[in-house]
């Protein structure tokens, strides 16, 4: 925002240089980036952020050094000579949620030329050319009020009619820059009786400005939503003075007092009649907000011994309504202090009057340490254990294309939920899995030289609620997503190692229940090679090496092995004490075993069999081998285990081990119809 340091003395009375005023102005969070020195003049560049829009007018700017200089603000005049001038005009808004509130002034007779030295010069200190006096004069009050306002040459306008609207398909305008522009039906213009004349919010078209031969004048002032603005400009990369202000929300208060000023503006220097009659679509009245601020609060925070009389000297001064007493202030927010909405807002809008240097270092407030949650904790822990084996984190994005991604439904089958104005049409919809990003990721990693990759998410996916969706946000689960490949194996050797992984988080968490593996078809996985984990009767996850249809669509150099988990029944299960034992004393007895059993028999099956055995000295049972062939049955598979016996007082004989295995073959036998091999 580039400010002329004359221009400004005429709103509030100061005795600051240039140089004084750059440092005050910056002391209070508006950052003076440069000063420059014109003819008889001083350009202020200073730096605006985004939640202080009533400081890209010199009136807001102006505020802030009233209130540093103790002095009063003076708004320029804005009434205007209301004549006898008919208004047989009609203004027509059809989407009031994008235009809120649209004013119109007709003004006659006015006389089109250069605008005077004067104008000229403050419009040239702050980079803006001048171009007549009508225009000029819109500019001008733009740049005093943060209003941007639109003269449109009355008579070209067509059907004497004002429609604001969406663009229809096929529309085009070309704007005051000269470029043709195709309009889409997103855009919102402004458009009379036959044709789009502007771009709402944006810029204006060639067909309908004011220029030498116009004696006629429509002037419009309105209030435009954000969103659309920036939607627009961003469309068409085109940014103007008119949509930066737009795209930060002006001061709906400000639209027809910005209107009438204008207006007096043009009559000063084109000449022109104006009726008192105005048309006006919607409202510019906003219901205040009124926030209490606790004086002990204020100096609590800023440890400092502010009175209330202070408080509310300071913001009276930025124009802030306040009463009451010593303890507690009312205090009732202006139209255009939109980031003012809590007590904490009204704390730092009087520290930065005070004085920043004047709030010393020690407020005397303890610190105290949030401890972290048992999510937090489970998700750090889980994070480090994976890194330690090997794997690589990678954030990718909650919107998808769920074209790709709905086949996966690792949590979900129903449809997911769908964004109502994509940015992009192939990104439209909320994830509810993980694994389409990561596979491509290593699509990503594999275009770049890097055909294996060892990768994991921990993030959230959001699945449908089980009422409407209009009625009850989704439900956000969070997920762990796993992809393994390596070098050098296959992926049968790459599926056990996976299986491996997973097995790890139960056994580094003790999580309570028994981890049992079962069959699963469907899905992304191939139907021999994927299965399923429940823990304590719960859907864990899913595991398995990904379809060739799917490799071949996302075009892999290999099928993955996959695994997602449902890393809140993790958290859930997670027993956080640190258990410590004592290293065993006597050597281990151990067994292997082979027993042949049908298909249809699972490991999950046997290990609970063996565990429900009441085996006293039973310390482990591991897996280690799966056989299918001509030396047996058909049906029939062959299972591989050993078996571990420890004693924690004695090392045990072999005759007691014995027993044991008679026990558990006979279990099985007796269960499973179990044959040892």
């Amino acid at each position: 925002m580039k400010v002329s340091y004359k221009w400004l003395k005429e709103y509030c009375n100061f005795n600051f240089p240039p140089e004084e005023l750059a440092e005050a102005l910056t002391g209070v969070g508006l950052v003076v980036e440069e000063l420059k020195p014109l003819q008889d003049d001083y350009c202020l560049d200073i730096e605006v952020t985004s939640n202080r829009p009533d400081c890209l007018g010199l009136l807001g700017i102006a505020r802030e050094v009233a209130a540093i200089a103790r002095s009063k603000l003076h708004l320029p005049k804005a009434d205007y000579t209301p004549e006898k001038v008919p208004v047989d005009f009609k203004v027509k808004v059809e989407d009031s949620e994008l235009c809120p509130h649209y004013t119109a002034r007709i003004i006659r007779g006015v006389k089109v030329g250069p605008s005077p030295s004067w104008l000229q010069k403050r419009l040239e200190a702050v980079g803006l050319r001048p171009i007549n006096n009508v225009v000029d004069a819109t500019n001008y009050v733009l740049l005093e009020s943060s209003q941007p306002l639109h003269a449109f040459d009355m008579d070209k306008l067509r059907d004497k009619k004002i429609v604001v609207r969406h663009a229809a398909k096929g529309e085009a305008l070309k704007t005051i820059d000269g470029i043709r522009r195709d309009l889409t039906p997103e855009t919102l213009v402004i458009a009379d009786g036959a044709r789009p004349v502007a771009i709402a919010g944006v810029m204006g078209g060639t067909e309908t400005e004011v220029g030498e031969a116009t004696s006629n004048v429509l002037l419009e002032s309105a209030r435009f939503r954000p969103s659309a603005v920036r939607r627009a400009a961003k469309r068409f990369t085109l940014s103007t003075d008119s949509s930066y202000r737009f795209e930060r929300g002006v001061d709906p208060e400000g639209v027809d007092w910005a209107s009438r000023r204008a207006i007096r503006l043009i009559q000063e220097l084109a000449g022109g009649k104006t009726s008192k009659h105005v048309i006006d679509i919607g409202s510019g009245k906003t219901k205040k907000s009124v926030i209490s601020l606790r004086m002990p609060r204020l100096n609590a925070i800023l440890g400092t011994r502010i009175e209330a009389v202070a408080a509310k000297d300071m913001l009276s001064r930025l124009g802030f309504e306040v009463k009451g007493g010593k303890e507690r202030l009312n205090v009732t927010v202006p139209s255009f202090r939109g980031d003012v909405s809590m007590e904490v807002d009204l704390i730092e809008e009087v520290a930065r009057i005070y004085g920043y240097n004047n709030v010393p270092t020690d407020t005397g407030l303890s610190i105290q340490l949030k401890p972290r949650s048992r999510y937090e904790q489970v998700e750090d822990r889980t994070r480090e254990l994976l890194v330690g084996w090997g794997l690589t984190e990678v954030i990718t994005y909650s919107i998808v294309d769920n074209a790709r991604h709905g086949r996966f439904g690792t949590f979900s089958d129903a449809q997911p939920l769908t964004i109502r104005n994509p940015i992009r049409k192939e990104e439209d919809s909320l994830r509810q899995t993980l694994m389409g990003n990561l596979l491509r990721v290593k699509r990503h990693n594999q275009d770049r030289g890097v055909p294996r990759v060892k990768i994991f998410e921990v993030s959230r996916v959001y699945l449908p609620a089980a009422a409407k969706v209009s009625e009850k946000l989704p439900d956000e689960k969070t997920s762990l997503c796993l992809l393994w490949e390596e070098e050098g194996i296959g992926t049968e050797e790459a599926f056990y190692a996976l299986k491996g992984v997973v097995e790890g988080i139960p056994s580094t968490f003790g999580l309570s229940g028994v981890l049992q593996w079962q069959g699963y078809s469907g899905g992304p996985f191939e139907q021999k090679r994927s299965c399923r984990a429940e823990l304590g009767g719960k859907v864990l996850g899913v595991l398995g090496e990904i379809r060739k249809d799917i490799v071949e669509e996302y075009d892999l150099n290999s099928p993955p092995i996959m695994a997602e988990i449902d890393f809140d029944l993790i958290v859930e299960k997670a027993d956080l004490v640190t258990a410590l034992k004592k290293l065993p004393l006597y050597p281990p007895a151990v067994r292997d075993m082979a027993v042949v059993v049908d298909e249809r028999v699972g490991w999950a099956d046997v290990e609970r069999c063996i565990k429900e055995s009441g085996l006293q000295f039973l310390e482990s049972i591991e897996f280690f081998d799966l056989y299918r062939g001509k030396q047996l049955p058909a049906g029939k598979k062959s299972l591989a285990f050993r078996l571990c016996y420890r004693a924690p007082d004695r090392t045990l004989r072999g005759e007691e081990v014995n027993e044991m295995q008679k026990l558990v073959e006979e279990r099985l036998d007796r269960e499973l119809d179990a044959k040892l091999r």
